[in-house]
């Protein structure tokens, strides 16, 4: 098992304490790399089988999955831009991505993710294996 070397949580928004997203912007992610690995809590359990659309900044279908009994879903190769992700159940937030924030890691490349909390709160990080 590989453990990761360097955790960075970048957006401290993972509201566990509270039951309200006070802040709109905790609703915005921008992420590295090409795809979208998520986790989603509703009601401070995992959305399980929950339909997750993302479309592209023209509003066209640009992928469909839906979470697994975790809570989690992976998106395929995206290229770089904005989307809205759009989960059944939860809501929906706005994703940059961004090949960008991947520079500057002594050639290391982060694995990504988001986690999307309660009311809409939105979490990023990375691991650096």
């Amino acid at each position: 098992m590989r453990w990761p070397v360097l955790t960075l949580i970048l957006a401290a928004s993972f509201c566990f304490a509270g039951a309200h997203c006070p802040d709109p912007r905790l609703r915005e992610a921008a992420i590295g790399g090409d795809t979208i690995t998520g986790y989603v809590v509703q009601h401070k359990k995992p959305l399980t089988f929950a339909i997750v659309r993302l479309y592209s900044s023209s509003g066209k279908t640009a992928w469909v999955g839906t979470t697994d009994k975790n809570g989690s879903f992976t998106t395929t190769r995206m290229p770089p831009g904005e989307y809205r992700l759009a989960v059944a159940g939860w809501g929906s937030t706005r994703v940059q991505l961004n090949p960008e924030l991947d520079k500057g890691f002594g050639g290391q490349i982060p694995a990504w993710h988001l986690s999307l909390m309660d009311d809409a709160c939105v979490g990023t990080g990375m691991n650096m294996n």
